[in-house]
């Protein structure tokens, strides 16, 4: 008889534990966009999908073994499936530096157990933009024409090379070891007149800098 009541109390004590556990959710943490570098106002957006819906979402970046709250939701959300968005970078936490960090992001179940799941990513802080410093020979250009530029990239930088309208060129090293990049561009024969080919470089933190290319179109040749 005590063996069936003590039966009886665990399963009553233990069934309403084991359905709670059983219907608890951990957090899926997302980041619909990589996110490689913080700026100066870098613009980041976080998915998180809980059945529950979500009691806390922050966003933390990491640095040199100290952390700096950058974002939070405002209030707990019933949303199974949502994204927010917010911006981070060194307008907003000056204290960053140029250099390695990491970015965490965490979100909360809005059920009893309230689950956290950690999202991390190493990151870069990029302070400043590149800058871009053109060969000062000047280029004769003539439309249907193909030219090579040769110029350097200092600082932080992932992509570089000219614009020419609506056409990019890549950059690539100068052979040999030589420092700096080279890029070989084409003016095509219909581009607008007054397009002036700009050697570029950006970085993911969304700096993109332009320097003009010194040109001439040879008189008799030009389109007009």
């Amino acid at each position: 008889m005590r063996r069936t009541v003590f039966v009886v109390i665990a399963i009553a004590v233990l069934l309403p534990i084991a359905i709670l556990m059983a219907r608890s959710a951990t957090p899926v943490v997302d980041l619909p966009s990589p996110v490689l570098s913080l700026g100066q106002a870098t613009s980041i957006t976080v998915h998180v999908r809980d059945p529950r819906g979500v009691r806390k979402v922050a966003a933390i970046v990491q640095q040199n073994g100290t952390q700096f709250p950058i974002w939070q939701l405002a209030q707990p959300s019933s949303a199974t499936d949502g994204t927010w968005s917010f911006v981070a970078g060194v307008k907003t936490t000056p204290q960053l530096r140029d250099g390695k960090a990491k970015l965490i992001l965490e979100a909360t179940s809005n059920d009893l157990l309230r689950k956290t799941a950690r999202l991390d990513r190493d990151v870069t802080v990029v302070t400043q933009p590149p800058t871009v410093s053109v060969n000062s020979e000047q280029h004769y250009l003539y439309l249907g024409m193909a030219d090579l530029v040769a110029f350097s990239v200092s600082g932080s930088w992932n992509a570089a090379g000219v614009r020419v309208g609506d056409q990019t060129f890549r950059a690539w090293p100068m052979p040999g070891g030589k420092p700096g990049l080279f890029s070989l561009f084409a003016f095509a024969w219909n581009m607008p007149a007054g397009t002036v080919p700009q050697v570029f470089a950006s970085n993911d933190a969304g700096n993109d800098v332009t320097s003009p290319i010194t040109f001439q179109f040879p008189k008799n040749l030009s389109r007009n």
